[in-house]
C-alpha cells in the first residue's frame, strides 16, 4: 500500500516541478504538506515513511529528500541549484539554462500564488500544530471563529490563533491567554522587529507568539511559556523564548 501512496505523492511533486521549474523553496515546503494531505496517509503508512526516510516528522522528511538530488520519488528533477530572487530562496535544476527572464517569470509566478499559498499555510499550520498538541495529550476540540481550540486532559484547553507570518499578527483585546502560531521566516528581520514594536505589549496581555519551523515539523515559544509541562516538553527549543527576551530585550534597554 505505501508504493502506491509513494507514487501519489510522487506524481503530485512531479506535476508540480512540471509546472514550475524554478521554484520557491518556501512554496515547495508548502506544497510537500499539501501534497502529502492529499495522500491521506493512514497512521501506518506514516510510521513506514518515517522508517524509509528516517526522520519523524514525514513533510520534512519528504522536503529534504526531494532536495536530496537522491529522492525516493521517481522522475522527480534534482534541485540542485539555488539563487535569492527579491530576498526568496528558489530551488532549479543547474542543467535548465536559465536566464534572467527566466528568473524574473519564476518570481511573478510566486506572487501569482501569493493567496493561494496563505490558504494552504493555514491548513498545513493546522496540520503541524495538532501533531504538535497531540503528542501532549490534546486534540482539536474547535475550529471555528478563526481559532482553534485544543482540550486535554480534565478540563484543561487552549486556545490557538494562526498568522501566515510574523508581520500579519495583530495582538488585540480578547486574546488573552491564547497562543499566536506563525511560521518560520527565512531571516530573523521580521521577529527581531515584531521583538521591538510588539514584544512588550503581547507580554503584558498574556499573548504567547510560538514559532512552527515547518521545514523541520517542530514548534517553539518565541514569547511566553504553556502552563502545561506536557506542552512545554514538546518544544525542540524550550529556552528560545527566554533567551530572547534576556538578549534581544537587553539591546532595546
Amino acid at each position: 500500500m505505501t508504493d502506491k501512496k509513494i507514487e501519489m505523492i510522487g506524481g503530485c511533486l512531479s506535476a508540480l516541478l512540471a509546472e514550475k521549474e524554478i521554484i520557491a523553496r518556501y512554496e515547495l515546503l508548502q506544497r510537500v504538506y499539501d501534497c502529502l494531505r492529499r495522500a491521506g496517509l493512514s497512521a501506518e503508512e506514516r510510521d513506514e515513511l518515517q522508517r524509509i526516510l528516517g526522520k519523524k516528522h514525514v513533510p520534512s522528511a519528504i522536503f529534504f529528500n526531494v532536495l536530496s538530488g537522491e529522492p525516493i520519488f521517481i522522475n522527480l528533477p534534482k534541485l540542485d541549484s539555488v539563487m535569492k530572487i527579491n530576498d526568496m530562496i528558489f530551488h532549479f535544476v543547474h542543467t535548465g539554462s536559465y536566464t534572467d527572464p527566466d528568473f524574473a517569470l519564476a518570481f511573478k509566478k510566486y506572487q501569482d500564488s501569493a493567496e493561494e499559498l496563505e490558504g494552504l499555510v493555514r491548513l498545513n499550520l493546522t496540520d503541524l500544530l495538532t501533531e504538535f498538541m497531540g503528542r501532549a495529550g490534546y486534540a482539536l476540540a474547535d475550529g471555528s471563529s478563526g481559532k482553534l481550540t485544543f482540550a486535554g486532559p480534565g478540563d484543561t484547553s487552549l486556545d490557538f490563533r494562526i498568522f501566515t507570518s510574523i508581520q500579519e499578527v495583530e495582538l488585540v483585546e480578547g486574546k488573552e491567554g491564547s497562543v499566536v502560531i506563525v511560521p518560520h521566516a527565512e531571516s530573523p528581520g521580521p521577529f527581531i522587529s515584531f521583538f521591538q514594536e510588539k514584544g512588550k505589549e503581547a507580554e503584558e496581555g498574556q499573548i504567547k507568539v510560538w514559532v512552527a519551523n515547518m521545514e523541520e515539523g517542530t514548534i517553539d515559544p518565541f514569547i511566553g511559556y504553556p502552563k502545561d509541562m506536557a506542552i512545554y516538553r514538546q518544544f525542540k527549543n524550550p529556552r528560545m523564548a527566554m533567551m530572547i527576551k534576556t538578549n534581544w530585550g537587553r539591546r532595546m534597554e
